[in-house]
């Protein structure tokens, strides 16, 4: 059977509450299981990976050693850990996983946001197993551009006034107009592990502003 091992973490200051959450899954053949207490799963290259079952964990399956099973184990800033155990039928799901880890910070940043904040996320996603190994870093600011030069470099100050800087030199997707020194707008950063990057700045439209005045294309 297929083994794979996808490990994200995402944090979150500004807007709401500051968090951090890491969620690690594998898919791996039961090595040694203690029911309530510990199971210890070999996955990718042979290697083990153990969880202690002594928080909240939700039986999918009923585990045997030697059988392929699914660990995902979710552990929340306030230290609220929550370990799922299914049996082995996991086929896409390393690539699906991926995408959902990757997707929550945008959807955090685009959900009721109040107006006037500034917010600033980051999460990391390693995935191995079949097909490339991959890791992927993904880093959303929402803040006021503090210098802006086109083409090489961006700079907005986030929560705490704190400064993000954006090399521009990669692919750059501009949403909206131009970008001026002051005003609100959301970068959106992912680099993999090619070194591949890409950078998406749009207005960030936090209350009805005078980004309303579009004009037509």
């Amino acid at each position: 059977g297929q083994t794979t091992h996808t490990e994200s973490t995402t944090k979150h200051t500004g807007l709401g509450p500051n968090t951090k959450v890491k969620t690690e899954s594998v898919t791996g053949v039961v090595k040694t299981y203690d029911a309530g207490k510990k199971i210890t799963v070999t996955g990718p290259n042979d290697k083990d990976y153990s969880f202690d079952l002594d928080d909240a964990v939700k039986m999918e399956a009923p585990v045997a050693v030697g059988q392929t099973a699914t660990v995902n184990y979710t552990k929340e800033t306030n230290g609220n850990k929550v370990v799922t155990i299914s049996a082995g039928k996991h086929s896409a799901m390393g690539s699906m996983d991926h995408s959902a880890h990757a997707s929550k910070p945008a959807a955090a940043a685009s959900g009721s946001v109040p107006a006037g904040g500034t917010m600033h996320s980051e999460s990391t996603t390693k995935h191995t197993g079949p097909g490339p190994n991959t890791k992927v870093k993904t880093e959303i600011v929402i803040g006021r551009v503090k210098t802006y030069e086109p083409g090489k470099k961006l700079t907005v100050t986030g929560p705490k006034n704190k400064d993000y800087s954006f090399d521009l030199d990669e692919n750059v997707s501009m949403a909206g107009s131009a970008v001026n020194p002051g005003e609100k707008i959301k970068v959106t950063y992912m680099k993999n592990d090619n070194g591949q990057k890409a950078v998406t700045i749009a207005p960030y439209k936090g209350k009805g502003s005078k980004m309303s005045k579009k004009k037509a294309a």
